[in-house]
């Protein structure tokens, strides 16, 4: 009788082994998981930074192309302002010719002045003629002058409003691209912190739940003691009353 009680006591603690050993192996599966999760965790990070790092050099292309763009807008005014020193220096040399002209018509007039006592009448009709498209020649000068100038000041206006609208349209650019690069910024710190917040809670969730898993596991270590103690205690009541030792109550788990 005494053999059957141990034999079944020790069975009961080989049970008991058995049990805290699968739960052992339970509490390692789970930090072995938490480990993968940590680990993905970090991955996750690493992408994150390395879509930071691909914003940032963006950002750094963006500006590198803007300083391309004004110094093109800087070789444009440099190409209107020869081109308006060419046409200042076509003026000064119209302006030139129209004082030779001017003093090569005086000479003539002298010279015809002097003529005019050797033949008073041909002179007098060739002088009048000479007048007449002298006043001609001064009254389509003056057209011409007026015509040119009212072409130059055209010709100036149009191009200072086409740079100025030019200027415009590149500042409206600018603008633009500066709003669409705070907006992108922007939304990639809120994702930022978004997922930080996330991972900082996930992380936590992670620590408690593996708090949680050694708390088990060390129970489940404490609870083998009590069941090895309490087997001890069953042997030494089982020589005394056998049925009770059967129908006893079982140790935890």
């Amino acid at each position: 009788m005494a053999d059957a009680q141990q034999g079944m006591e020790g069975s009961m603690m080989q049970a008991n082994l058995t049990t805290a050993k699968e739960a052992r192996k339970r509490a390692e599966l789970d930090a072995q998981l938490l480990a993968n999760r940590i680990a993905l965790l970090k991955q996750e990070e690493e992408k994150a930074w390395k879509k930071i790092e691909e914003t940032r050099k963006r950002a750094s292309e963006i500006v590198e192309l803007r300083k391309s763009n004004e110094k093109k807008f800087s070789a444009k005014e440099d190409f209107y302002k020869q081109k308006w020193e060419s046409i200042r220096s076509a003026q000064a040399s119209n302006a030139a010719n129209r004082d030779k002209s001017k003093a090569i018509r005086e000479q003539t007039k002298h010279s015809l002045m002097e003529q005019k006592h050797a033949n008073a009448q041909a002179t007098k009709q060739q002088s009048q003629h000479m007048l007449l498209q002298k006043k001609d020649q001064e009254a389509s000068d003056r057209q011409q002058k007026l015509e040119r100038s009212a072409y130059l000041k055209q010709r100036k206006d149009d191009a200072k409003k086409r740079l100025e609208e030019e200027r415009l349209q590149q500042l409206e650019k600018f603008r633009e691209d500066y709003e669409a690069r705070v907006a992108q910024e922007e939304l990639l710190r809120a994702r930022t912190d978004a997922l930080v917040a996330k991972m900082e809670k996930e992380e936590m969730e992670l620590i408690q739940r593996l708090q949680n898993t050694q708390t088990i596991q060390r129970n489940a270590y404490e609870e083998l003691e009590v069941a090895l103690g309490t087997g001890s205690q069953q042997i030494s009541s089982s020589r005394n009353d056998g049925t009770q030792g059967i129908g006893g109550p079982r140790p935890a788990a």
